[in-house]
């Protein structure tokens, strides 16, 4: 095996030789040997991709405990040794003391042990063996298993041989860990190596490297910074170990992902290294002003990997966040090195930076020199091809999240931090339309061009970037946004508001790559709890809006809704649908559409509820995608249930939008949904299946408005009696208005609602199964009706009743269980009624209308009783309800649109922007469509109602 013999050639090349009173002294062609030998075990290993199990193999026998194997040392001590080596060489030394050893000074090393501790070498004893309990004395292990000495380790004077050693060993630990963190399960072989990389104080010794080189007079060497660049690359290695979810591992591994945030947080590597960035890499002492980094220098890349190590701990957070109170003590520590000075300093550079690159916008005093250190950097690593973009590396976009999250918290810090926020989702908003019109181009064989820009966030970034801002930045502002919000606050939650519009439009969703979208974790962030804020339960609607509410409303989330609404609805599939879904969750329906419909602009909240009555009349009940729109059918119901189910709520609305908003989607949402029950009541296999609590669900707000909507259009034709005015008065406009708004009552209830058939299917339902809890409001409902449109009732073309006595009867143990004694009175009177008028056949439709419960037939007394009691039982709440409503007409005014009862067209953004058609007759009905216009004509009813054209008939 390949692994074995690089195991004995690296034990060889390290070894003491026996009874030796001294290290052996490596000549240049050893150093030269070890070199070519680490790049060999480099390039196997990095042979094997990320996860691969062969390479995981591999890399675990090469780090394989020697405790275990035959040999006495192996090639994971060799490497542990070769590590300790290098850390402690001197970077700003020359050559001729590169030569010095012995274990004196700070090159001596050793690699400790699992249970000893170790020095840093810094007063002439060197650290213990690798060895398992072992301890070291003048740079030589002792006691353990497998110790042995680095610190007489000497390069001799070659010092591009000790530069090789010192890049291959940092390449080698990187290979390693890389294929070995990768897996959801690390191995105890990593962990160990790991846990004795922190024992040999690794940190720590790159910090002091750190600190050394930052306090250098002066600028460092080619040479020197490629060496600070692979101790870099150290750095980075021990933190791909943070990448690994918490969740998923054994406490050992929690305990070293602990010791290693804290080993973090204690050396302060992350600031020494930010300082040695800022003060030798970026603005080098003693260049011109302005004058930027060579591309070609390694100072370039090293910056990439702080921003990469800076990401890694990022990402830790989150997932130790996510982890549900796991890892807090790691967490904690990694907060702290996040939120460095230095580090945080660093990162904002970068970030500044790279937003000037990409906007030209303000660079907040950022020296020059600096921003166009880091536009070269940028420009030199990340070179476009003839058609391609410059484009904004990820350490970059989520080092500046994390970094301006830490500014943020600070006390002055959060409105400079949501100036910056907002503009990066600017970027990404302004990305995305760059990326659509690419993807445009290509697809009309034309070259794409960048339209101008400079830097953009990369096509499968700009989700992220674009959530990542705004929720961050909305999070601020809502802490803000309370009683006497600062005006920036008022005006940034405005701009936050419409960026979010930007943002869930179609050009960014679209041209985002699929693999990538969380849409509907997205919609759960922007869309719901964390943004939009909910009516407090129980509470009653305050007379004026939240401040964060009126913002979010000022920036337009009607029309943004309205929007990804219609797109969903013509495409389910796509990623509005997901968006969209978490807000159609009947739970908390009132407690979030309540507040929009009563504070929006009235005709945004208008077309919103007509879009969603377009929907409904889409809908399929027995298909629970969105396109078969069963969340849209029990939104819509959950709404209407609301305010109806709790009186309180519906008498309060009166002279406010919300009455005439409520009203509006009554009389556009009922008919729809009672269209659905009736489908959703022939689809039920059978009425014990586990959909029949669904079939219930939506009869439970026909059923609990019918009483109401009943009662005010009684009250209205009694009105309209008592004034003289009959329905032909009702068309003059010089008539009386309660008449009309009678007919308006009439038309919504028995032509929209078809509220006759729809209880008799509604009590066949009940007959076979009838929860306890819709037996009173179906009764109530079979009461008001019969009492309201006798004639509809009893007239059918059957000539029998709608209604079957006894499955009337059927509810009354029910109704006499619940104690609702009055309505089991009510009730058995009218099936009294419906049997007599059975019984002497005088239900038949042609024997002239109008007549009602004074036609022959039935007991008269049972009548008498029967309108005696509807008129007792539906005062009160109900009748008091019922004085609050907005006429029908009066409600359809707040919007215009189609004249089509059955219109689902969905083209265009809003009902509000619909360019209308008008009947060329009468001009009195307009359609969106032609279409339409037809249907209306040849089924809809128009052509014999239309009065301009029976005028064009007779002429």
């Amino acid at each position: 095996m390949v692994h074995l013999r690089i195991d004995r050639l690296l034990a060889s090349v390290l070894a003491v030789p026996d009874g030796a009173g001294r290290p052996r002294q490596l000549k240049e062609d050893d150093v030269e040997e070890l070199g070519e030998l680490l790049a060999t075990v480099r390039v196997h290993l990095d042979r094997f991709p990320p996860g691969s199990t062969e390479g995981v193999t591999v890399a675990a026998s090469i780090l394989a405990d020697a405790a275990v194997r035959s040999t006495a040392s192996n090639a994971g001590d060799a490497i542990l040794r070769l590590v300790a080596a290098v850390i402690r060489w001197p970077l700003l030394a020359p050559s001729s003391i590169l030569a010095r050893g012995h274990g004196s000074g700070p090159v001596g090393g050793g690699s400790g042990g699992s249970t000893s501790g170790s020095s840093t070498g810094d007063s002439g004893s060197g650290n213990g063996g690798s060895g398992t309990g072992g301890s070291g004395t003048d740079g030589t292990g002792t006691g353990g298993s497998s110790g042995g000495g680095t610190s007489g380790l000497d390069v001799g004077e070659g010092i591009q041989a000790y530069a090789t050693v010192a890049r291959e060993t940092c390449l080698v630990v990187d290979a390693l860990l890389r294929l070995l963190f990768e897996l959801p399960l690390v191995s105890f072989a990593a962990l160990g190596f790991m846990q004795k990389l922190l024992r040999m104080h690794t940190l720590q010794c790159l910090a002091r490297q750190f600190a050394a080189a930052a306090d250098s007079a002066g600028a460092l060497t080619a040479q020197q910074e490629s060496y600070a660049k692979y101790l870099f690359y150290m750095l980075n290695s021990l933190t791909r170990s943070l990448h690994t979810d918490p969740s998923a591992q054994l406490l050992f591994y929690a305990g070293l992902r602990r010791q290693l945030a804290e080993a973090l947080r204690d050396s302060r590597v992350m600031e020494h290294a930010a300082r040695l960035l800022l003060l030798q890499r970026l603005l080098r002492p003693g260049a011109p002003a302005g004058a930027a980094l060579p591309a070609n220098l390694p100072a370039a890349d090293t910056c990439h990997v702080f921003l990469t190590v800076y990401q890694n701990m990022s990402l830790a957070v989150q997932s130790a966040t996510q982890a549900e109170g796991q890892d807090v003590p790691a967490r904690a520590a990694l907060c702290e090195v996040l939120a460095g000075r230095c580090a945080l300093h660093m990162v904002l550079v970068q970030g500044v930076a790279a937003l000037c690159m990409a906007d030209g916008g303000p660079a907040y005093g950022l020296p020059e020199g600096l921003q166009q250190a880091v536009s070269a950097r940028l420009t030199a690593e990340f070179p476009p091809g003839p058609q391609e973009l410059h484009q904004l590396q990820d350490a970059i976009l989520l080092g500046l999240l994390t970094a301006l999250a830490n500014v943020g918290r600070q006390l002055r810090g959060a409105r400079a931090a949501v100036v910056v926020l907002l503009r990066l989702a600017r970027l990404a908003v302004t990305s995305g339309d760059v990326w659509a019109a690419q993807a445009q181009q290509r697809r009309a064989g034309l070259p794409a061009h960048a339209g101008g820009a400079r830097l953009v966030v990369p096509r499968s970034r700009v989700l992220l970037a674009a959530k990542g801002s705004l929720n961050l930045a909305w999070r601020l502002l809502r802490q803000r946004l309370a009683a006497n919000a600062p005006a920036w606050a008022e005006e940034a939650g405005v701009e936050c508001w419409r960026l979010v519009a930007a943002f869930l439009g179609q050009n960014v969703l679209r041209s985002t790559d699929p693999a990538s979208l969380e849409p509907c974790e997205v919609g759960e962030q922007l869309l719901l709890l964390e943004w939009v804020p909910l009516l407090p339960a129980g509470e009653l609607l305050p007379p004026a809006p939240p401040p964060a509410l009126a913002a979010a409303l000022a920036g337009g989330l009607l029309p943004c809704l309205e929007r990804l609404l219609r797109r969903a609805g013509e495409e389910p599939d796509g990623p509005e649908s997901a968006m969209v879904s978490p807000l159609l969750r009947e739970g908390q329906a009132w407690r979030l559409w309540g507040p929009l419909l009563e504070y929006g602009e009235p005709r945004q909240a208008a077309a919103l509820v007509a879009t969603l009555g377009k929907l409904l009349r889409r809908a399929n009940h027995a298909e629970a995608s969105f396109g078969g729109g069963r969340a849209v059918i029990h939104m819509c119901a959950a709404v209407l249930d609301g305010p109806v189910a709790v009186p309180s709520k519906l008498i309060e609305a009166e002279g406010r939008q919300i009455g005439r908003l409520l009203m509006y989607a009554a009389c556009v949402w009922l008919p729809a949904l009672s269209d659905r029950v009736f489908q959703a009541m022939a689809a039920q296999p059978a009425p014990d299946a586990a959909d029949s609590e669904d079939v219930w669900g939506l009869l439970r707000p026909l059923l609990t408005w019918l009483p109401v909507l009943v009662h005010r259009c009684a009250s209205s034709s009694a009105a309209g009696a008592a004034a003289g005015c009959g329905t032909t008065a009702a068309a003059d406009p010089s008539g009386c208005s309660a008449a009309g708004d009678a007919g308006g009552w009439r038309e919504l209830l028995l032509e929209g609602m078809h509220v006759v058939p729809l209880l008799a299917a509604a009590l066949w339902f009940a007959a076979l199964q009838c929860p306890r809890a819709g037996c009173l409001p179906l009764a109530r409902s079979c009461c008001a009706v019969a009492a309201a449109f006798p004639d509809e009732m009893l007239c059918t073309a059957s000539g029998y009743p709608a209604w079957p006595p006894a499955l009337l009867r059927a509810l009354l143990p029910e109704l006499r269980a619940q104690g609702q004694g009055a309505y089991e009175g009510v009730t058995e009177a009218l099936a009294i009624i419906l049997e007599g008028a059975s019984a002497t056949g005088s239900c038949s439709s042609g024997g002239g209308g109008g007549a009602g419960f004074a036609r022959g037939g039935g007991d008269a007394e049972a009548r008498a009783r029967f309108l005696a009691a509807v008129a007792t039982t539906l005062g009160g709440e109900v009748g008091e309800m019922a004085a609050r409503l907005v006429p029908p007409a009066e409600a359809r005014a707040l919007l215009r649109t189609c004249s089509y009862p059955g219109c689902t067209s969905l083209a265009g953004d809003s009902e509000a922007d619909a360019r209308m058609r008008w009947c060329r007759f009468c001009s009195s009905c307009c359609y969106c469509c032609g279409e339409c216009q037809l249907s209306h004509w040849r089924q809809g009813g128009h052509k014999e109602a239309c009065p301009g054209a029976a005028k064009a008939r007779l002429g």
